[in-house]
Formats: structure tokens, sequence, C-alpha cells
């Protein structure tokens, strides 16, 4: 009895403990699961997430050098088409009998599209790719032009077609972002961003030369639209057959396939003339055969079909405006684009009333400004690639070239703002000294000189906060691109608006100072927002997406 007793206490033990053994086995887990959650909390900002299965992108150097150079080509079309028409108002007027101001509506008309074409055409990129918005905006350009070059007689025409043509050109710098993003990883971006922009600013300097010695050398305003449509025709045919298909959300890293559209003409053809000759075992080539690409099952291509036509949101780009971490890198890349704008246009009444050149020699006056843009803008890429490894190794970071970091754990806003208080010093210095320079009639070497500085200095701050600006929004670059360029606008239309006035009532010296203060000053709290409160902004505005 007593050993039943002890094997049914034994039994009754044994049934007894069973339940707490598996509590302590899952106590034990769970304990387990939240100290490593707890260690890699602590250590999520240094700590690199597991590689990726994939490269950033397979696209080659010699490849994105290619690339490169196709962008330059494209992102000459906005400011060669609305720089090269300048040297042409008093001939329009007198052709087609109206008056300047007038003609100055086809200006105003240009700005007003220039803000509509990125919402359009940058976030439709997003949506259905790169390459077909490129042929589409490029073919409404050139056919715009050829209009321009047909319309002998028709004050609307003239309006139209310069709206068409500014529709068709404006939206390249905002889709040049989209394309730099998906094929270089974060830490390199500088590297590719720098000489495309700096190469393309060059039209800035030959828009007004050209424009001024066609009509000069012809006596009509037709050759240089000529020229245009010219150029429009010969990018469209770059692009057709040099540029493929480089978003991400159709393509992926670039081993995706790519539908037809997405292809170049030249590999379009290549796939033709294969399928036209009968392969040995006599039967035909396939229309969707490709070197390169992983194959997709019809789940997955039909998925991904879906995503890319899903329609595009112009509102997307305006609603980024209102974020508050947006904000403020919209104002450190709109206002210095504005400063610039006002520079401009206050070039010729300044070099004619107060050191007499004449039109060729104000023409020359902005060579200057042209030679900062360009120099500002390839110094600036390798200056933005330097910063970026400087503030990861300052945080023990090790930078993936192969794969690109994260930046929901890296403070990309700290790396892209490093270096900018100490130009933020020398930018209200050259801003507020050229306008007293131009008071007190110094040597006319002085305001050109400080044209140069403002002129790298404003391209520095455009390029490195539009960076930024695509790197806290990559899953919609080109729309996060148009949301600046409707700033730039918007303020650079203001800041013209008040010019004459202002300077009537207070002096150009005052005038540049009051610049310098607003933008400047401006820069240097929004400068102070970015590096403290940036990336904390950046994450609450990520989780109220998340919930959304």
């Amino acid at each position: 009895m007593s050993s039943d007793i002890q094997k049914d206490g034994t039994m009754a033990f044994q049934t007894t403990q069973r339940p707490s053994q598996v509590e302590q086995i899952q106590g034990a887990t769970l304990m387990q699961d939240l100290h490593t959650a707890k260690k890699e909390q602590s250590e999520h900002i240094s700590a690199l997430p597991p590689p990726p299965s994939a490269p950033y992108t397979v696209f080659t150097s010699s490849h994105r050098r290619l690339l490169v150079l196709i962008l330059i080509l494209t992102m000459l079309a906005s400011p060669l088409t609305a720089t090269i028409y300048l040297p042409l108002l008093p001939l329009l007027a007198t052709h087609f009998h109206v008056s300047i101001q007038a003609i100055n509506l086809t200006l105003t008309l240009y700005i007003v599209f220039q803000a509509i074409s990125p919402l359009l055409f940058a976030t439709a990129s997003d949506s259905f790719g790169r390459r077909p918005i490129y042929l589409i905006t490029f073919s409404v350009y050139t056919l715009a032009s050829l209009g321009l070059v047909l319309n002998h007689s028709s004050y609307a025409g003239l309006l139209v077609l310069r709206a068409l043509q500014s529709l068709g050109s404006s939206a390249v710098l905002a889709i040049a972002y989209g394309v730099i993003a998906d094929l270089c990883v974060p830490s390199k971006r500088g590297a590719m961003q720098g000489p495309a922009i700096g190469a393309a600013n060059l039209a800035v300097c030959i828009g007004p030369v050209v424009g001024g010695w066609v009509a000069l050398g012809s006596g009509s305003y037709e050759w240089v639209f000529w020229c245009l449509v010219i150029y429009g025709g010969s990018v469209l045919v770059v692009v057709g057959f040099g540029l493929p298909e480089t978003a991400r959300n159709v393509v992926g890293n670039g081993e995706r396939k790519s539908p037809w559209w997405g292809r170049t003409w030249w590999s379009l053809a290549m796939v033709w003339r294969r399928n036209r000759r009968p392969s040995k075992d006599g039967s035909e080539g396939h229309l969707d055969e490709e070197k390169t690409g992983r194959s997709e099952t019809p789940k997955e291509q039909s998925s991904r079909v879906k995503q890319s036509f899903k329609m595009p949101n112009p509102w997307t780009a305006i609603r980024i405006i209102f974020w508050k971490d947006t904000a403020l890198v919209l104002w450190m890349a709109g206002s210095p684009y504005a400063i610039w704008y006002c520079v401009q246009a206050s070039i010729p009444p300044i070099y004619k009333d107060v050191y007499g050149f004449n039109d060729f020699q104000v023409g020359l006056a902005y060579l200057p400004g042209g030679f900062g843009t360009v120099i500002g803008g390839y110094a600036n890429g390798k200056l933005m690639d330097w910063n970026y490894k400087v503030t990861a190794r300052q945080i023990g970071h090790t930078v993936d070239k192969v794969f690109g970091d994260d930046l929901n754990h890296f403070p990309i806003e700290k790396a892209r703002a490093r270096g900018s208080w100490s130009m933020l010093g020398v930018y209200l210095c050259a801003l507020g000294g050229y306008g007293w320079a131009i008071n007190f009639h110094a040597h006319m070497s002085i305001p050109l000189i400080l044209q140069f500085v403002l002129a790298a200095l404003c391209t520095a701050f455009q390029q490195t906060f539009n960076a930024l600006l695509v790197d806290i929004f990559p899953a919609s670059p080109s729309t996060a691109a148009a949301s600046g360029n409707i700033t730039r606008c918007a303020l650079s239309a203001v800041a013209v608006a008040i010019l004459q006035p202002m300077v009537d009532g207070m002096g150009r010296g005052w005038y540049f100072t009051l610049l310098s203060l607003v933008s400047g000053g401006g820069g240097i709290i929004t400068n102070w927002l970015i590096n403290t409160r940036g990336m904390t902004w950046r994450h609450h505005r990520l989780q109220i997406n998340n919930l959304n």
C-alpha cells in the first residue's frame, strides 16, 4: 500500500509538476527575448542591420558614368530654355506687335508651369518609372519648340506653346534626383549628384550667350527655337536608346526584368532581331528573354504591374511641405535659390546704372555667377560624401557601400548639414557685402567676385538639402524633389516681386542686408533645428504614416 501510495504520490507529483516545467521554460524563453530586445535597442544606433540578400544596385560604375552624362543632357532643358529666351524679348515684342509687358507675361506663365510640371510628372515617375516619363516630357518639349518655330502671328499661340515648353522641361531635375537615388547608396550620392548638377548649371551661362548670338546673327527669334528643337530631339533619341528603367518599384536594384516600355530602344531592337531569327532547334525566341534579369512568376509580375500603375497623386508633393522635418529642409534648399534669383534679376540695372555697362558687358557680368554654380556644385558633391563618412566614423558606424545604409537608424540630417555653419557665416557676409559694395560704388571686381561666392554657396545649399530631402523620402524621391521645386518657385516669385519696390524704398545696401538676415539668419535657426530635432521629427512623421 505504501509503495502504491508512494507510486501514486510520485505519479501525482509528476502530473502536477509537468505544467510548472513548461511554464519555467516559457518564462526563461520570454526573459531571454526581453534581454535580447533591450540589448538590441541600446545598440540600435550603431549596430548594423543584417545585410540584405542583394546589393543596392547591379548597375556597374561604367554604366553609372554613362547615365550621368545622359542625366546632364536632360538637366540642361529647364535652365537652357529659361535663359536662352531672355535676349529674344525685344524681337518678340516687335514681331507680334505687343508691348514688352505683354511679352513678360510669357515669363510669368513659364514660372507657373515650372511649379506645375513636377507635380504631374515627377510624382508619376515614382509610380510608372523614370524612362516613360522622360520620353513623354521630351516629346512634349520638342513638339512645343517646333510649334514656336512655326507660330508666326499668334500671341495667344506664343503663350500656350511657351507654357507647354515649360511643362515638358521643368520636371527633369526632380526626375534626375530620383534616378540618382535609384542608382547610388546614400554615402555615394554626392559623387554622382555633384558633377551632374555642376555641368547642368552651365546652361545658366551659355543660355543668354547662345540666345543673344543667334538672335544678333540672324535678326530672328526662329533660329533660337530651332536650336531648342534640335536639342530636344537629340535628347529624346539619347534617352530612347541609352537610358534604361531605374525606378526601384519597377526594376528593383536593376536585377529584375523591366517591362517592354522600360527597355531601351536598342535592347528592344536586339530582342526583335533575335525573335525573328530561328534558334538551333527551330523554335523562335521569346520577346521577354534578356541576358540579365531574374525571372518572375506570373503572380509576382501581376502584383508588380499593379503597383507600377498606381495612379500618382500630385497632392502628395504638396503635403510633404507641411511636415516639420521637411519644412526645415525645404527652407534651407529654397531660400538660397530665391536669393540667387534676386541677385541675377538685379544684375542688368546695377551694371548699367552704376557701372555704365552696355548690353554685351551686362551679359558677361553673368559669367562669374555661372562659373560659381558649376564649381560649387562639383566641389559640394565631393564634400557631401566626405561629411557622410566623417559622421559615420564619429558614431562608430561602418558605411555599407554595397547594400546601402539603413537611414532609419543613421543621423542623415547631421551628415548632410555638417559644415553648414561656416558656409552660412560666409553667406551672410557675402550677401550683405554685395549690397553695400554696389551702394558705395566699389570697384566692379568686388561685386563680380561676390557673385561667384554667392552662386557657389547657394548651389551648395540647394544641392545638399535637396539630397537630404531625397534621403528622408526613399520610397518617392522624385515626389520629394517636386515639393522642393514648388518651394523654390514660390520663394523666388515673392523675392523678385518685392525686389524693385524694396530697392526704391530702402536702397540696395539695406535691401540685401535684409535678405541676408532673413535667409541667412533664418538658415542659422533652421540648421540648428535640423541638427537637434530633425531625426526625432522624421521618426515621428514615419510613425504617423505607419498608423495611417
